[in-house]
Order: structure tokens, then sequence, then C-alpha cells
């Protein structure tokens, strides 16, 4: 049997949900998602081919070398088998021949019954130390679903999801893509920042904030570039620091996962109308980035709930908390402009959820 098509339809979901392609050997193929302090790397292969058991081990020490690099601690590796040959009914019947013909000569369907379930000594040396766990699923191609042989987790991360396409197209969130850009856009909004701040604090001085800060005032006067050049201003230095700490952790991931366009139209537009809520509300002099970035979280918010997708073991519940708590410490500080800050998260939820909705709507998926 040919497995090129369920394999190739699991790789596109795959690098469309955030993985990057690894290396590819005698048509066994590894996927790499960095989710800190955990480091995925699913191997997908088929029943024809193998992976020698020497090449295996020096890729998985590869990758552990470089968990510090990618900030985790822990390297999981998933091991997917694409084969007819394996049931429901049959696959526990398998289970230990089936990890011991795996590590000695690849995954290979000819499998003698055996009814023991136990680990083999050489699987054990697999997991080099305790850093490093290894899981073995198989996908019935017939059945086009996964099964589990005995003692493997049934669940992990929601990464079997991406085997079960049924549900997976179910979800309406299959043609959600994952960019996984580098956050160049983002270091250089935080470059900018601290370069207004030098020049405010040691050139420009209070009428530079009076002149392009926002307020009711300045809009009344015709002067709405105040509501863009406000964004980038800080004046003082722990006013910089948390906004560019904020951008820092939350735009980098944002970034990563949205096109680059799209964060950047998320972050001007968010900006823009908390600025704009800003001065209509509250009428006073602000600057600051702080309702571009709740925009950003916003934004990240809406992926997490139409994804399922975790931001740094940040789920939607979590994500959203943060807005809450950070909404609630605001009103009991006068200095702080909550009004920008609920424009700017409430706005990038808003826009970023119905663009997703109407970008990867029926009839208008983006093709692949």
């Amino acid at each position: 049997m040919d497995y090129s098509f369920f394999i190739n339809k699991t790789s596109s979901i795959l690098l469309d949900n955030g993985f990057y392609e690894g290396p590819a050997h005698n048509n066994v193929f590894w996927y790499i998602k960095i989710m800190p302090p955990v480091l995925y790397a699913v191997n997908i292969t088929d029943s024809k081919n193998h992976l020698e058991k020497n090449t295996y081990i020096s890729y998985l020490n590869e990758l552990y070398k470089n968990l510090k690099n990618c900030r985790c601690s822990n390297l999981v590796c998933i091991n997917v088998l694409f084969s007819n040959k394996f049931t429901a009914e049959n696959e526990n019947k398998y289970f230990s021949n089936y990890f011991s013909n795996y590590i000695s000569n690849g995954f290979s369907e000819n499998f003698k019954s055996s009814d023991s379930y136990g680990y083999s000594e050489e699987f054990s040396k697999l997991d080099i130390n305790n850093n490093i766990h290894n899981v073995f699923w198989v996908f019935n191609a017939n059945e086009e679903r996964l099964l589990f042989p005995k003692g493997q987790p049934t669940k992990l991360n929601g990464i079997e999801l991406y085997f079960n396409w049924k549900k997976y197209e179910k979800s309406g969130t299959n043609s959600i893509k994952i960019y996984n850009n580098k956050p160049y856009i983002t270091y250089a909004i935080i470059v900018i920042n601290v370069l207004v701040w030098a020049y405010i604090n040691l050139k420009g001085g209070d009428s530079t904030v009076y002149n392009f800060g926002t307020s009711r005032k300045g809009l009344l006067s015709g002067q709405f570039y105040r509501l863009i050049t406000a964004v980038f201003m800080h004046q003082e230095i722990s006013h910089l620091f948390f906004n560019c700490f904020s951008l820092y952790i939350f735009g980098r991931e944002t970034e990563r996962i949205l096109s680059r366009v799209n964060f950047i139209v998320i972050y001007l537009l968010t900006g823009f109308l908390a600025s704009l809520f800003s001065a209509l509300i509250g009428g006073e002099l602000s600057i600051g980035a702080s309702g571009a970035i709740f925009g950003v979280i916003g934004a990240l918010a809406a992926v997490s709930r139409m994804k399922a997708y975790k931001a740094q073991l940040m789920d939607y519940f979590t994500l959203v908390l943060y807005i809450a708590v950070s909404i609630l410490t605001g009103f009991s500080n006068q200095q702080i402009d909550n009004t920008a800050h609920i424009a700017g998260a409430l706005s990038g939820f808003i826009i970023q959820y119905f663009y997703f909705k109407f970008k990867y709507a029926d009839g208008n998926k983006v093709q692949k």
C-alpha cells in the first residue's frame, strides 16, 4: 500500500500548526515544534521504510543538545507508524514486538505475535535520560485514525488531533495557519520605543510629549496623527521597561503565529483605537504602547480561542485572566490609562476573531 497520500496530508497539517520541517531519511520525516518547556519532535514513517537505530538516537541527541537554545528542558519524541496491518483488535497483541522491531530494524510489518506487553530492554535505552521521552502511535491507513498501543498516551497537547482528520476538519480550525515567523517586527518596535524615549529625555523634553501625545484637545484641533505617534512614546523609564517587556513576551509569540502584515495591522490599529477611546473618554494627555500591547494580547487570545492554541503554555483562559487582572489592577492607579487597555484588548480580540472568521470561512479558505 502506498502511504504517501496519508503522510503528505499529515505533514501539511503539522506545518500549518507551527511545526518546523526537520530532516528526512528514507521516507522517514521529522517535524519539530518548540513549546517551552517542551520540545516536540514528531517522527512519521510508513511500514515499508525504517529509520536505523543509530540515526534515530543520533538525531535525538542532537535535539537534546539544543534544548537550552530552545528554552526547553524536556524532549518528547512522538513516533508515528503509518500502516494498515494494525487494528484496534490486534494493536496490543503485537505491542512488545512492535517496539523491538522498530529499535533494531525500524518499523516493519513482519511482526510476530506475542502475549508480552512489556517494554523491551533495548527500547528502554532510547530514553537517554529523564529529559527525553518517547511515544509510539500507529496510524491505521484503512480506518484513517490513530491507534494507541498499550501504555502509550492517547492525548499529547492536542497533537493527536492532527492525525484524527475527521475531528480536525470538524473543529473548523483546520485552515488557520501558523507562520513560524522570526519576531523581527517586535524587536523593531522595541528599538523604536527606546529611541523615542531617549530623544524625549535627552532633547525633546515635555514639549515633544505635549505636541505628539494623545489628547481630546489635540483631536478637536484636527491633529489625528497623535493617535499613532502617542503609541511609540514613553517618558518614564519604568513605563518604557514594563511596556517593552510585555511586548517582548506577547509580541514575539503573536508575530510568530500570525503573518507579519496581520501583526503590524493589529498593533497599529488597536493602538490607534486605544488612543482614540482614551482621548474621547479620558480626555487627558496620554502616551504609551500599552493599548497596542493589550491589542496584541487580545489577538493572541482570539487565536487561542479559535484554534485551541497554547501560547508559551498560556491557553485562552490564562490570557483572558491576565487581561482581566491587569485591567482590575489598573483601576487602583490613576496614572494608568485603563480606557486604552480595555479598548486595546477588546479591539484586538474582536478584529482578529472576525478576521479569521472571514478569512477561513467555508468558501474563503486560503489555498496552501
